[in-house]
């Protein structure tokens, strides 16, 4: 019999409202990714940010994550979007990205990402880093979709 941990355990019921399907990388995975992600809640948005020294972007943090759990992206939103398999936010399952358009002026089509974690919420580097709402106008404005990450 496989003892769990306490603090997985309380990481698990921290963020058991924010998502109710089955994560798109087994528990371990996921459970990585995230405790990574949430050291770094509550920092400032940094644009070019890529490292805790300096704080993050959107795409820095996802790369940054992503990395410490062993799987390797791209450095920006738009190289991560091209990196992916498009799928409908519909589809999504905790532990896919989400991408938007038009957040701000740039060349590229994909300008922010964030982390989905299911039930129409995701974490990302906001200013500050956190949780946001993708029922929200503003999100529903500017989303392009979700991907997931090819390993």
């Amino acid at each position: 019999m496989e003892i769990v941990s306490k603090s997985y355990l309380s990481l698990l019921d921290l963020l058991q409202p924010y998502f109710s399907t089955t994560p798109s990388f087994d528990d371990d995975t996921f459970q990585m990714v995230m405790e990574e992600a949430l050291k770094y809640e509550g920092f400032p948005y940094v644009f070019g940010g890529a490292h805790p020294d300096t704080s993050f972007d959107c795409s820095g943090l996802m790369q940054w994550i992503f990395r410490e759990a062993g799987i390797n992206l791209p450095r920006t939103a738009q190289e991560q979007y091209e990196a992916t398999e498009h799928i409908p936010l519909s589809e999504a399952k905790p532990g896919d990205l989400v991408f938007f358009h038009s957040t701000y002026n740039t060349a590229n089509h994909i300008t922010h990402n964030g982390l989905y974690l299911g039930d129409n919420q995701m974490f990302h580097a906001g200013d500050p880093i956190g949780y946001a709402d993708l029922t929200s106008s503003y999100w529903q404005e500017h989303l392009v979709g979700a991907g997931r990450i090819k390993n």
